[in-house]
């Protein structure tokens, strides 16, 4: 072979080496460098739920934290690494996607973005996720609502906008963002990816409506909220107002109103121990269910204690048990002077004494040994149905025989709508399907 031969192959020997490694190590712009894209989570099947157990992270992580589970088995976990990365990982049914890594949105500082944390997600399945993001430090500033296309892989839009919770509208076009004072605003999810702005309005709240506890789609642009004082609709751009009823002597705290259902028909729960329909065609409430014959007679105290916590996607109503303030007995009231006629035609002072406040049924005694004996059941109803189905969830976790180290679900971590219960965590978590309960 002749020299000028010899350098010509060796020429091409060196352009195809550069372009293997080049085509090895490319990535697509705006993607996270290969080592920072590991999956970082490995689950399998344990019992009756999947073990899902952080694996070593390339870098050192900041926070891990984990969203309540969402409809249909989804749920959602944030990893914010030492630089600043932002990553998510989406699990359905208990499997993780692949990693998601984040890229500052446009309009949002450094600041922010590399510090915030994870506290609700929305998702429509094969189309959009829906991330809501607040400030660990500066709780009163703006959440950032950030929509990522998962057929395309980038962030759709952006929007900041104060509020606590995510809900998505019967249609999924669009989702509610709400907190306790804060305007209900409606964010429209269409757009192409790298829009930037969602088509948003703002439902700016009456001085009626103050502390919403718990907030029900009823149209793309219409729902209902619970308040400390009573139900507020909005609906065909107006606000109509139903008042609380009498509180129970039991004495709860403000707060627990919850709304469940659907666009035709739903239950407005005040307060522990009360259901009411919503399923007039006005929407005006109806007669409170009698909640007592739906439990045998032994458990009918646990009826002025039913909490409802949501609705199933098959329709039964989840409740579990809160515990009342059991308001501390009356002293006995001081005797006040009231005029009466006196021979002469004068006043004189008379003892009354004011009427007593509402006495407990049964009498506090009887609520304090209820109390003592533990309030760790669940009730799951169908409405229609003659009778609750309990769990007693000591002897149920018994049963599952979870992973070691896993404990059981905290109070106020059970989503019945999303189908599954997340325990343990933030590195070992037990996804587990709600039907593994077995409520009977």
């Amino acid at each position: 072979m002749n020299r000028p031969a010899l350098l010509l192959g060796a020429a091409a020997l060196a352009i195809t080496l550069g372009s293997g490694a080049w085509w090895l190590t490319r990535r697509i712009p705006g993607n996270p460098p290969q080592e920072e894209i590991l999956e970082p989570f490995r689950a399998s099947a344990v019992g009756a739920g999947q073990l899902i157990s952080l694996l070593p992270p390339p870098v050192p992580l900041r926070n891990i934290h984990w969203t309540f589970p969402l409809p249909g088995g989804a749920a959602v976990a944030q990893l914010l690494t030492q630089t600043g990365r932002q990553q998510v990982t989406l699990f359905l049914q208990g499997v993780p996607r692949p990693v998601i890594s984040l890229p500052e949105p446009a309009g949002v500082s450094s600041s922010f973005f590399q510090f915030a944390e994870l506290v609700d997600a929305a998702l429509v399945p094969d189309d959009v996720l829906v991330l809501l993001y607040r400030s660990p430090e500066e709780t009163s500033s703006p959440a950032l609502i950030l929509a990522w296309d998962l057929r395309a892989q980038q962030i759709r839009w952006s929007h900041r906008a104060p509020g606590e919770h995510l809900i998505l509208t019967p249609n999924r076009r669009s989702i509610f963002l709400f907190g306790t004072e804060t305007p209900v605003s409606i964010l429209d999810l269409a757009g192409r990816a790298g829009s930037q702005k969602p088509v948003y309005a703002a439902v700016e709240l009456p001085p009626e409506v103050k502390g919403i506890s718990s907030l029900l789609p009823i149209g793309s642009r219409s729902f209902r909220v619970a308040r400390d004082l009573g139900l507020s609709t909005w609906r065909n751009g107006k606000w109509t107002h139903v008042q609380v009823p009498p509180p129970s002597p039991l004495g709860f705290a403000h707060g627990l109103g919850k709304l469940a259902g659907n666009v035709k028909a739903g239950w407005w729960q005040p307060e522990p121990g009360v259901l009411i329909p919503l399923d007039h065609p006005d929407g005006a409430p109806g007669a409170p269910r009698d909640l007592k014959v739906l439990l045998p007679e032994a458990s009918a105290m646990d009826a002025d204690l039913l909490h409802l916590i949501g609705e199933e996607a098959d329709g039964h109503l989840w409740f579990e048990l809160a515990r009342p303030a059991l308001p501390a007995p009356a002293p006995l009231p001081a005797p006040t002077m009231a005029p009466i006629p006196g021979a002469s035609g004068m006043a004189l002072p008379e003892a009354t004494v004011p009427p007593p406040p509402p006495t407990l049924q049964p009498p506090r005694e009887a609520w304090e040994a209820h109390l003592s004996k533990g309030l760790d059941r669940l009730y799951r109803w169908k409405p229609g149905e003659n009778r609750m189905q309990v769990t007693a969830l000591a002897e149920a976790w018994k049963r599952l025989a979870p992973p070691p180290g896993i404990s059981a679900p905290p109070d106020g971590n059970l989503r019945p709508e999303a189908g599954a219960l997340l325990c343990g965590g933030p590195d070992r978590v037990w996804w587990l399907p709600l039907k593994a309960l077995q409520a009977r």
